[in-house]
Order: C-alpha cells, then sequence, then structure tokens
C-alpha cells in the first residue's frame, strides 16, 4: 500500500515521563495510543523507524471475520464458545473501523464486498468451514462460485471490508506524541522505564506492540509464536466483486482495489524459501489473469501463534502494567482495533468480553504439534548456523546480492553493491545469535529463527532483535582509507 499523504515526525533526544507508551508504529500500536490517550492519558508512542513502514503499510488491508479454517480448528480445540467469541471479536473490530471512518468521514478507499473462502485441495475442507461457522450462529452460505482460479465450492458472508489503512490512520485526530526513528533497545521492567538510542521514557503502562514482542526476559513469546513471511503483487486491470481466500496455509488471498487486485500468498517461515514463494505468486498471477501488468510488489511479515488466536493482554503474570500485543496469524486489520480496546480497559480496570479469549496467559490447546515443530526448527537454525562456517568467498557475490562468506577469516555477511563495493555485518543476528540468510526478492537480511530483519547493510527493520548488526570493522577501515585518498586527490586537482 503507498501513501501520499506522509508526515514526519521526529526523533527522541531527551528523556521524558508519561501515563502511557505505545512501542510500535504499525496499526495496533497507533489505535491502541489512539484509544489510551482518550481517556485522558498523556500518551507516547514510538516507532523505530518509520509510522506504519512494516507489516501495516505492507497489508491485503482485509477487515473481514472470514479467516479461513480458523473456526474449525477453535470448534474442535476449544468448543462453541471459544470459536463465537472469536467471531464476535472480529465483528467488534470492524464495528470499530467503520464506526471511526464514519465519525470523521476519512476517506480510505472503502470497499463493502463478499467474502469468499474455499479450498483448493477438497471441498471437504470447505464443507467443514460452512458448518463450523454455521453451528457458531454465522450466517455464512455455501456455494459454487467462480473464484480467479476456477470454479470451486466457497463458504460465502456479504458485508466484509476493504480499505486503505495508511489513509484511515493518517485522517484520524493525533491526540498523542509521536517519535519516529526511535527505537527500544532496553526495557528496564522494574523501573517501567524504556531506554532509547539517545533519551529514556518512563511510563506508568507500556505497551509492546512491535510485531514480535522484544521483552526476553519474560512471557517466552519465541515458544509462542513463528515469523512468516508472505508476497503480494498489485495487478493492473482485473476486476472482481468479492474478495477470495483459499483456506491453505499459504493459500491465495486476492481482493479488488481501485484499478486492479491485489494477490498475495506463498507464506513462509521468514527467512526460508523467499525466492521460491515469489516465483511463485508471479506465476499464479499469471495463470490468474494472463499478461496483466504488475504495478507494485511487496513482502509482508506476521506473527503466527499457534492456536490461531492472537495474543493481547498482560505481557506475563509478573508485569501488571506492561502489555503486549502480538500473533495476529495475518488477520491485524479487525483484530487491532478489538486490542486496542482491550488494552485500554484493562488499563482502566474494566472487564472486556474478549480478555479471557486474548489473554497470553490462556491455556493453550491443540498446539503440541505445532509447538514442537517450532521448537525443533527455531534450535536447529541457532545450531546449524553456529556450527556452519562457509568456503566461499566475497569473491562468488554477484552484485546486488548477499551471502555469507568467509571474510578476513571470519564468516560475514557481505552485500555487494552493483559497482562492487562491499558491506560486511556480523553474520549471526544479534537477537540470540542465529545465522543470518539473505533474502534476494526484498534484499534483505532475515532470521530464519525468530524473525529479525535487517537492511542489506544490517541496520535493523524489525524486532525481535534490538539492535543493528556490527559492520566489519576491517571494511570500515578499508572504506575510510579510501574516502581519505578519494580527497585527497581532490585536493591535488585543486
Amino acid at each position: 500500500m503507498t501513501d501520499s499523504g506522509v508526515k514526519s515526525y521526529p526523533r527522541l533526544r531527551e528523556n521524558i515521563s508519561v501515563n502511557a507508551l505505545v512501542i510500535g508504529g504499525g496499526i495496533a500500536g497507533y489505535l491502541t495510543a489512539y484509544k489510551l490517550a482518550s481517556t485522558g492519558r498523556k500518551t507516547v508512542l514510538i516507532e523505530g523507524y518509520k509510522l506504519f513502514s512494516g507489516t501495516t503499510g505492507h497489508t491485503t488491508a482485509k477487515i473481514t471475520y472470514m479467516h479461513g479454517d480458523v473456526y474449525s480448528k477453535l470448534l474442535k480445540n476449544y468448543g462453541v464458545s471459544v470459536a463465537k467469541r472469536y467471531y464476535e471479536a472480529q465483528r467488534c473490530g470492524m464495528d470499530a473501523i467503520k464506526k471511526l471512518r464514519d465519525e470523521y468521514d476519512i476517506d480510505c478507499d472503502w470497499q463493502v464486498l463478499t467474502g469468499n473462502v474455499y479450498s483448493s485441495e477438497s471441498s471437504e475442507v470447505t464443507q467443514k468451514i460452512y458448518c463450523a461457522m454455521s453451528d457458531i450462529g454465522v450466517k455464512v452460505a455455501l456455494k459454487r462460485v467462480e473464484t480467479p482460479v476456477g470454479s470451486a465450492l466457497a463458504v460465502q458472508a456479504p458485508a466484509q471490508y476493504a480499505f486503505h489503512p495508511l489513509k484511515f490512520l493518517r485522517a484520524l485526530p493525533v491526540n498523542f506524541d509521536i517519535y519516529e526513528n526511535t527505537r527500544a533497545v532496553n526495557i528496564d521492567v522494574s523501573k517501567k522505564t524504556v531506554y532509547t538510542e539517545e533519551g529514556g521514557i518512563h511510563a506508568d503502562i507500556i505497551v509492546v506492540a512491535t510485531r514480535f514482542p522484544i521483552i526476553q526476559s519474560h512471557g517466552s513469546y519465541f515458544l509462542k509464536v513463528r515469523p512468516s513471511m508472505s508476497y503480494t503483487a498489485a495487478v493492473k486491470g482485473p476486476i472482481l466483486d468479492g474478495t477470495y481466500l483459499d483456506a491453505r496455509e499459504d493459500g491465495l488471498s486476492i481482493r479488488p482495489y481501485k484499478g486492479g487486485v491485489t494477490v498475495g500468498g506463498f507464506d513462509r517461515r521468514t527467512g526460508t524459501g523467499d525466492d521460491r514463494a515469489f516465483y511463485g505468486l508471479l506465476s499464479a498471477v499469471s495463470r490468474m489473469f494472463g499478461e496483466r501488468e504488475i504495478i507494485a510488489e511487496w513482502a509482508a511479515q506476521d506473527c503466527m501463534s499457534f492456536d490461531g488466536i492472537p495474543y493481547v493482554g498482560y505481557y506475563s503474570p509478573e508485569l501488571r502494567d506492561i502489555y503486549v500485543i502480538t500473533g495476529f496469524n495475518k488477520w491485524g486489520m479487525a483484530n487491532s482495533a478489538t486490542a486496542a480496546m482491550l488494552i485500554s480497559d484493562l488499563a482502566d480496570g474494566k472487564e472486556n468480553p474478549y480478555e479471557e479469549l486474548y489473554s497470553p496467559l490462556r491455556k493453550r490447546r491443540g498446539v503440541a504439534g505445532e509447538f514442537l515443530r517450532n521448537t525443533v526448527r527455531s534450535a536447529a537454525y541457532l545450531i546449524t548456523g553456529n556450527l556452519h562456517f562457509p568456503l566461499s568467498t566475497a569473491r562468488s557475490i554477484m552484485p546486488g546480492e548477499g551471502k555469507i562468506v568467509r571474510l578476513h577469516g571470519k564468516k560475514r555477511a557481505v552485500y555487494k553493491e552493483p559497482d562492487g563495493r562491499l558491506y560486511a555485518t556480523e553474520a549471526m543476528c544479534p537477537h540470540l545469535h542465529a545465522e543470518l540468510r539473505w533474502n534476494s526478492e526484498t534484499k534483505t537480511w532475515d532470521c530464519p529463527c525468530h524473525g529479525s530483519r535487517f537492511d542489506r547493510y544490517g541496520n535493523i527493520l524489525s524486532a525481535p532483535s534490538v539492535r543493528s548488526c556490527k559492520p566489519h570493522a576491517k571494511i570500515e577501515e578499508e572504506k575510510a582509507t579510501e574516502a581519505k585518498r578519494t580527497e585527497s586527490g581532490n585536493t591535488n586537482v585543486k
């Protein structure tokens, strides 16, 4: 999603004290800051880079309760009451966003669409989804429809929404202070103080809305969620009258927008299979719509909980004034609005109908297999990365690409500019020391363990790491020497 009305905010360069601090400038953090400030609290939001530069700025932006096969899974693992409560939470979030849009008369490319969920694998999956949603009282229909991938049996629901989230968020009245390029590098939970690169913030209430939670000493979120990357293309020309979702975990998600459609999917664990996923997406676009113009391409990252329900609430049993928002499972629009209201109610000591549903302290069911797979994979990335020592050197790197190589006797993450210049950093993620992987589609260094991401030069882009990769000193010395030579040469010419 692009946004022409971009406003910049300052970097925090001092120590301040506030009633509420929200860490993370996506839709969840922004709506939570808005809600907390609406209760009269002096509220601050900090973002490590630019507002909405993460998942919120790279979403398909469907505001919907049509979440694939989540209801059949919840019904199986938790029963009718939890599955119904999850649906109600989505309706609550949908209504909240629509209410704000109507109240402030926001022009945000709002669309009311029919939602379709189908299965490219089996019509039995579709029938199971229909039965589950019907059992909890959702009014849906089971129809054979023409989807972009052909005729399929689909679960269909009216009055689902789609919008431009950046236009929506930027049009809301800003009743709180915002600091961009202000990254939380340390959190003292006992003093309720967040330290940034150039300042510090003491807050009565702290909300961590950084996609992947950054307080490592509590909550064990590295065991509760896994990072996931998906790819999207905006295609010019095709006209659709609804949204379409393949219920497969890596299935396609398709929605109309002004001028065409967006096609997203091919989910992968962050740092794995990026090339295959992107080429698979382009191939799918070609099969569905022919040789259409692709006007934009992007990747989006999210955290996946193992039971299909986000974690919103108290960060851990010991931290009663510190809250967390994570694990949206790629359904962050309605969930963000509901999360903002939940956090505000918890901070005010009020009851909220979704506190138990979203609680990070809940007893999860039906997650043993997924939990074990995630734990084994994370451990494998940590172990193999530390045992791996590359034999290839920087000479093997193509211009415009990155690679883990042996450089000056050490393992380094090296990026080669198109003009041949090298940029080398530590090869291990600063978070828990897993080996980074080069993503050739986004030109980033990604951690497959917990999803930290860095730009081609090693600068941090997203949590859970709170610092950038250290540059290789030898390369930096060589650059400085070359700069002096160039300066000296220019002086001689003069």
